[in-house]
């Protein structure tokens, strides 16, 4: 099916391993969060065109940084987009901490008991999602058992795709858990009850590095939330810097002072000279998607009143402004 657009993977669900040669470029696309619409608009914005249900380009691939689900209102149909595209090999997609938020809400123990239900807003968002799958309760248990499926890690030699964090040493770890190709029970089991190695691996790689602050240091957002950690630029040592400085992606304001050592903790540094790597997850402003020249974030807020994003990859060239598309912008 569709074959003149299909490439030669090797694959396991922790990661992929992707050779590169038949296809002259990508599109990495960040946070769709069930914006179908919005997706459909952006994918022919990019030159894809619809055929038998599945988006394709004549020469390029798209690439997804996970958060495909909640907050928007069609997770089902955005779920059926991205998951067609990624069957017919038109596409790729990598799991998002949202996807482990569905899948353990939805997903039963050997028990009977789900892994992980969903409370306060997050519940009203997993109660929509059921709502669109009401007549259909057969593909929502299909649909989640293909996202178990998916990597967390896209290597394409020249960049990388992930959701919120690259670390060798966490991809080593998730890859010598993960045998059957899939996120079984008890693997589920794992990551939902916080307490291993592997958890942490998950955690760190769909949710970034995070913070906790100082029980004297009271942070609260613009919701009057008090906060209790705060999201970091792994790509720098963190050690000697202040808050504001090593902060990224977070929505309330971080004082000047230097980080007291005592919160600190090791994590594996993004090398400079590590192939450029695209995450998602951040939700950040334009001017603010590349942080440094070899990470790229390509989510531009598009829950929460910004567009969504499409970086266009070109091998040999560096991340730059222009190369980004968004939803609804001409040029």
């Amino acid at each position: 099916m569709l074959s003149k657009f299909l490439e030669i993977t090797k694959a396991s669900v922790s990661s992929k391993e992707v050779q590169t040669s038949f296809t002259e470029g990508y599109d990495i696309i960040g946070d769709v969060h069930g914006y179908a619409g919005e997706l459909i608009i952006l994918l022919k914005q990019l030159g894809y065109r619809e055929i038998n249900g599945v988006y394709i380009h004549n020469n390029r691939k798209a690439v997804f940084v996970g958060d495909f689900t909640c907050r928007g209102p069609e997770t089902r149909r955005t779920v059926s987009v991205v998951r067609k595209m990624v069957e017919n090999e038109t596409g790729y997609a990598v799991i998002g901490n949202h996807e482990l938020n569905v899948i353990g809400h939805f997903t039963k123990n050997i028990e009977g008991k789900t892994f992980k239900p969903a409370t306060g807003s997050n519940k009203k968002i997993m109660d929509r999602i059921k709502e669109e799958y009401i007549y259909e309760k057969d593909q929502l248990k299909d649909d989640l058992k293909w996202i178990r499926r998916l990597p967390f890690f896209l290597d394409f030699d020249t960049f990388r795709v992930t959701h919120a964090y690259w670390s060798q040493a966490n991809r080593d770890i998730i890859e010598s858990h993960i045998t059957k190709n899939k996120l079984t029970k008890k693997l589920l089991q794992m990551i939902f009850d916080h307490d291993t190695p592997f958890a942490e691996a998950v955690r760190q790689t769909t949710r970034g590095i995070e913070i906790n602050l100082p029980h004297d240091l009271i942070i609260k957002d613009d919701r009057n939330i008090r906060r209790t950690n705060f999201r970091i630029r792994w790509w720098q040592d963190p050690k000697g810097k202040t808050f504001k400085e090593i902060s990224y992606g977070n929505k309330f304001t971080l004082p000047t002072y230097t980080v007291p050592p005592e919160i600190l903790f090791p994590f594996e540094v993004y090398s400079e000279k590590a192939p450029p790597v695209f995450v998602g997850h951040y939700c950040m402003s334009p001017d603010r998607m590349i942080p440094v020249r070899n990470v790229c974030c390509v989510d531009n807020c598009a829950a929460s009143g910004g567009q969504l994003a499409a970086y266009r990859w070109q091998n040999g060239e560096e991340l730059k402004i222009t190369g980004f598309v968004f939803q609804g912008k001409k040029g």
